[in-house]
This record gives C-alpha cells, structure tokens and sequence, in this order.
C-alpha cells in the first residue's frame, strides 16, 4: 500500500471514530472543525521502489512537480547567464569552434572561435576570437583578437582590449583598442587614449586623446580631396 493509501486510510478511520465519540465532537460544525485537513505550503517525499509503483498515480505525480520545478528553477540560471542577443541574430556561442568561413544576412554575435571568413550584411558584434577577415556592415569588437582585415560598410568601433592584427577599413572609427596595421576611415577618426596603432592611418576627420600611442604615417582628408601643395600660396 502506498503513502497516498495510508494517508486515505488514516483520514477515514480517523472521521469514523470521531463519530462515535461519546463527546459528540463528531456531529455538526465542531466535527468539521476538529478535523480539518492540513496541507503545507512545502515538503518533501521519500519513497521506496515499490512505492513508485502506487496504481494511483499520487507520488509519481508528487515526484515530478518536484522535478520540474527544480528543472525550472535551473533553466531560469541558464537563461540568466546567457548573452542578450539581437532578436532574429545569430549566435555563435563561447566555448564553440567553427572552421570553416561564416555568411550570413542576419545579424551575428560571436562568443566562440572562428577559424575562417566572415561575411555579414547587418551588424557584427565579435566577443571572441576571428583567424580570418571580416566584412559587415557595422562592426563592433568587445575584448577580441581578430587576425585578419576587417572591412566595414559604416562604423566600426573597438574596446580598450580589443585586437586587429590586420587592415581596417570603414567609413568612421573609433579605437580604444590595439591595431598593427593601416587605417582608413573616410569619415571621423577617434582615437582614445587607450589606442595604440603601429600602421599608417588616413581619415577625414581626427580626434586623438592624450595618451594615444601611434607609430605611422597619420593623413587626414577633406571630402575626397587630400592636403596638397595647392593649399599653400606660391612664392
């Protein structure tokens, strides 16, 4: 007989003999409330293998609305602890390796390794590391290391413990990170004071903060015309 039985059978023999107690506690409301049920709020069951045999169901049921709470409580963890992403992007997952090159028209974040090309239309977003190019529309490197060329449609932007070993090429940049290779933004330039750049940069527009740390040729351009002789009056 399983726990489920022996708490009907308790319940039932219980009631019987309150009806025929001689106080008479069984008949009317004082029987209801003398035994009124108890159920707590929390527990826990124990049972043995032939108690998860019970026919009716009752402790197996216990059983797995523990599980799947626990179950829950544990995805909850897991959920917290993952990277928000775009809606609809791609994620490539830390602790994920892919060889081979990557090409995609949604947008992508990579927390894994990728060891191969990366060809992105939208918005590319590397906390990882990249043994290839990487071309996107927008780019924005969190603490990586890319080695190879990087070439972005519009903006490109890199953290302080980012890392391009390679060529970068955008419309506008800003660089708080490490380049070792040359530089080409045809819009603004800002370089913060934690930039080092060891390659020739040519830009529109410059801003660089104290503390930047260049070692190259810097050229800065107006509209698509450079800085020439023509600019300085003959003699």
């Amino acid at each position: 007989m399983g726990i489920m039985d022996n708490l009907k059978q308790a319940v039932t023999e219980l009631a019987g003999q309150d009806e025929k107690s001689p106080t008479g506690a069984g008949d009317g409301e004082e029987a209801s409330k003398a035994f009124q049920p108890f159920v707590p709020e929390s527990y826990s069951v124990r049972v043995s293998d032939e108690e998860e045999q019970d026919d009716d169901g009752g402790v197996k049921e216990m059983i797995n609305n523990d599980a799947s709470a626990r179950f829950s409580q544990n995805l909850d963890i897991v959920v917290a602890r993952t990277p928000a992403t775009v809606a609809g992007g791609t994620v490539i997952a830390a602790g994920t390796v892919v060889d081979g090159n990557i090409s995609s028209n949604e947008d992508v974040s990579i927390f894994g390794v990728v060891n191969g090309d990366v060809l992105n239309a939208n918005k590319l977003v590397i906390h990882g590391e990249v043994a290839g190019s990487i071309s996107a529309k927008d780019v924005n490197l969190v603490d990586c290391i890319i080695a190879g060329n990087v070439v972005a449609q519009n903006n490109t932007e890199m953290t302080k413990d980012s890392c391009i070993l390679g060529d970068l090429t955008t419309e506008n940049v800003v660089v708080s990170g490490k380049v070792k290779g040359n530089i080409e933004a045809k819009g603004n330039g800002i370089f913060k004071r934690e930039a080092i750049v060891l390659g020739n940069i040519s830009v529109g527009t410059i801003v660089i903060e104290g503390g930047a740390k260049m070692r190259g040729f810097i050229t800065t351009t107006s509209g698509d015309k450079e800085v020439d002789e023509d600019f300085f009056p003959q003699k």
